[in-house]
């Protein structure tokens, strides 16, 4: 028994690491690390799309809006801009101011005017 345990105790030496001992990288091991980079990478470009998608799609409707209250304001000038023309084509007719003027004493001329001219002798 004694070549037993001494077998066993050496396993055990063998298999003790040294805190200082370096340790030689596993293929496994280097191609997780690469494609755990590869992965967050990929992962970082994303968010960051998705984040850019996401404001400017934000951003657009935003605008759309903008666009549409802008055109119904448009409308509503455009309308008032054409009955404001209207009326003041109206009161600008010669029956309407004579109508406005009767209260004041004033009248329309029935008769053509007449030119005056200044006699050459005086």
């Amino acid at each position: 028994m004694e070549i037993n345990n001494e077998n066993i105790e050496q396993e055990n030496i063998e298999n003790v690491k040294s805190p200082f001992a370096e340790e030689t990288p596993n293929a496994a091991d280097l191609s997780f690390q690469l494609t755990t980079k590869r992965t967050l990478k990929i992962i970082a470009i994303l968010f960051f799309t998705m984040l850019f998608y996401i404001y400017n799609s934000l951003h657009a409707t935003k605008a759309i809006k903008k666009k549409e209250e802008l055109k119904t304001s448009l409308k509503e000038l455009h309308s008032e801009r054409i009955s404001l023309e209207s009326e003041i084509t109206n009161a600008s007719k010669q029956t309407e101011i004579a109508e406005k003027l009767k209260s004041t004493g004033l009248k329309e001329l029935t008769s053509p005017p007449i030119k005056l001219t200044r006699d050459a002798t005086q």
